[in-house]
């Protein structure tokens, strides 16, 4: 009796393993800066990471567990581990983020060299 307890609190135990998921994510480019979105459901701005370190960016976000059974599920509560590579044309120390309704929004802003100069002409 005691073996069979043991065993369902081990599964129980195991079906509580935390779940490490890539959020989808959709990157576009400014005139500015790159701007990263990542769907991230379920992650609240405290259990959000994000680090810069050498030429990479690392995110990692850990979905709240909320109480209860859902009664209709379409995304898996879990961690959320993504990383990018930055060149040094990025200015990492001014990037910015935000998390709004579970979308993490990323602007790592373009340095001067890399942005558009406008050059006027002048007529003669």
């Amino acid at each position: 009796m005691t073996t069979t307890t043991a065993q369902n609190d081990m599964r129980t135990a195991t079906d509580r393993e935390t779940v490490t998921l890539a959020p989808p994510v959709d990157i576009y480019e400014t005139e500015t800066a790159f701007v990263l979105l990542a769907d991230m459901p379920g992650v609240a701005p405290e259990g959000l990471e994000l680090i810069v370190e050498r030429n990479t960016l690392r995110i990692r976000g850990r979905a709240q567990e909320t109480t209860g059974e859902p009664e209709y599920q379409e995304f898996e509560l879990g961690e959320y581990r993504s990383a990018f590579a930055i060149t040094d044309d990025l200015e990492t120390d001014r990037i910015t983020a935000a998390l709004r309704d579970g979308v993490l929004r990323v602007e790592i802003p373009k340095s001067e060299r890399l942005r558009p100069k406008k050059i006027a002409v002048a007529s003669q």
